[in-house]
């Protein structure tokens, strides 16, 4: 049965939301879709819960505001109010649920289902309960009947009740639209962006910037977000199309990944507008040098007259993201997985973002690596890294009898630049698009560069990890011994990622290459 919540036989499927700090859920074959929650129509109904309509392509769907069934407080700034409305169906009827957010669709394994029931309610509104698999954090799931059995509630007959979507909104094929959706219109210099608007967390004016280690390429560093610092991602760089010409006059839209969120800078978020996603055309092959983050442009036509601004307007179109790549793309999972607490501050209470005492004690005896190509993989602690800089080639300009190859000038400082391939003995690996200048911070302020052929990705290993003469699979206690280099062997990354690295720590490299009497004779 349609919106059945007892005990379901093996894995069942849920689509996720959240209120405040809880996480909520309806089972998937209940959800219909999540739109923006717009200004609602007022409807004549006594029900203190129900707190208007939303305009569904032209059907009046009565919403329900959960908090006050739920016992919570309405008093929050505005930045904080319900931002989607999670479209109900129960046999064949539609109620709209207001909600902050969406999380994504989560599997309850079979024997992971924990049945809730009020014995003095007819129908409860919970249903029961599962644990989510990927971080342990436990989900509410509404009961479909409950609710549609709220006493002077009402609900609304589907239209159409084959247009069942899930809880992304999308269908069909990887990228595509439904024939109607809401997309988010952004601005990134004079490029014209739509991105569904179910994909997006939440939007944030004026973020303003901090450095980290994680700074460098398309990354400008992080942004607080409920207590939470989070990595900021040109989107303009990130596609290949430039970069943001003023970052401090900026707006960000933040999508949310199982491990935490990531920020995308925009110039400018300029609406939310139903669309016809039908009708996007296909961008033709090499046109664009990032083309897979695109499925094609929306001419300017199909869009509303209250959208177009004269920045975009001779343009006539928007590109169109491929939502769902960019709420999977495994290097932006790698940057939501760098979330960390704002010094000084809580936990968060938002989802998914940092959980609690008993990971707080596992972050204590892990720590976050960055790793690289040296011809094999290699990791280093990102804290011992102040900075990570694109490395031109043309930069390595010093020949043969330079102790150093190169000097790249950031932020005002004059930074000599090492191949660290060439330090430690091996003949590394062929240069890529990734190819980076590792910054390390010495006392009194020095920096030293270390230029590295490709990233690989950021992951964690244990904080305290045994001395090893060798790195990974080989054995290396002669240039270990000749260059300074230390190394020490650990386990990074978890489950299918897993594997054993050798770990090199720079700093100590660093210093070896300019000790802190150098350094001090260097600076006076």
């Amino acid at each position: 049965m349609e919106g059945f919540i007892g005990e379901p036989d093996g894995e069942r499927r849920f689509g996720v939301f959240f209120l405040a700090s809880m996480q909520l859920a309806l089972p998937l074959d209940a959800l219909r879709e999540v739109v923006p929650c717009e200004t609602l129509a007022v409807l004549p109904c006594a029900a203190p819960c129900v707190v208007g309509g939303v305009d569904l392509r032209g059907v009046l769907v009565p919403v329900i505001d959960l908090r006050l069934l739920l016992g919570l407080s309405r008093e929050e700034p505005s930045a904080e109010a319900p931002r989607c409305i999670v479209i109900m169906v129960h046999q064949g009827f539609l109620l709209g649920l207001r909600v902050h957010g969406v999380v994504g669709v989560f599997d309850c394994p079979s024997g992971g289902w924990n049945r809730m029931a009020a014995r003095n309610a007819v129908v409860s509104i919970l249903g029961g309960s599962f644990q989510r698999s990927d971080d342990a954090s436990l989900v509410s799931v509404l009961s479909p009947e409950g609710l549609a059995g709220l006493q002077g509630v009402p609900m609304v007959v589907d239209p159409s009740p084959a247009r069942q979507m899930g809880v992304t909104g999308a269908a069909g094929a990887a990228g595509e639209l439904p024939a109607e959706s809401y997309l988010m219109l952004v601005r990134s210099g004079r490029v014209p962006m739509a991105l569904a608007s179910e994909k997006v967390f939440t939007t944030i004016l004026n973020p303003e910037f901090h450095h980290s280690p994680l700074s460098g390429a398309y990354c400008l560093g992080v942004i607080e977000y409920a207590g939470v610092k989070v990595p900021a991602v040109d989107i303009l760089s990130l596609c290949g199309l430039g970069c943001i010409a003023e970052p401090t006059r900026t707006q960000a839209f933040l999508i949310q990944y199982a491990k935490g969120l990531v920020a995308f800078i925009v110039d400018e978020v300029i609406d939310v507008v139903r669309a016809d996603g039908t009708s996007a055309v296909p961008i033709p092959a090499r046109t664009l040098p990032q083309a897979e983050f695109f499925v094609g442009v929306l001419p300017l036509e199909t869009l509303p007259l209250h959208s177009r601004k004269p920045e975009t307007e001779g343009i006539g179109y928007y590109f169109l993201l491929d939502g769902r790549l960019l709420a999977t793309h495994p290097k932006m999972e790698g940057l939501a997985r760098m979330n960390t607490p704002v010094e000084g501050l809580g936990r968060s209470s938002g989802p998914n973002l940092l959980a609690g005492a008993a990971q707080t004690q596992v972050q204590a005896e892990r720590c976050r690596v960055l790793t690289y190509d040296l011809g094999f993989e290699v990791a280093t602690p990102i804290e011992q890294i102040a900075e990570i800089i694109p490395w031109m080639e043309e930069t390595t300009i010093f020949g043969a009898g330079s102790r150093a190859s190169g000097l790249v000038v950031s932020r005002g400082r004059a930074i000599p630049t090492f191949c660290l391939s060439d330090l430690i003995g091996l003949p590394g690996a062929e240069r890529s698009p990734t190819a980076s200048v590792l910054v390390v911070e010495l006392e009194g302020g020095a920096s030293i560069g270390f230029t590295v052929p490709r990233l690989v990705s950021i992951d964690e290993a244990p904080r305290n990890r045994p001395d090893s003469p060798g790195a990974s699979r080989l054995a290396l206690p002669e240039i270990a011994a000749a260059s300074g280099a230390r190394w020490s062997s650990a386990i990074v990354g978890a489950g299918p990622a897993e594997r054993m690295l050798g770990v090199l720590d720079l700093q100590h490299l660093a210093e070896t290459l300019c000790p802190p009497s150098a350094v001090a004779l260097t600076a006076s």
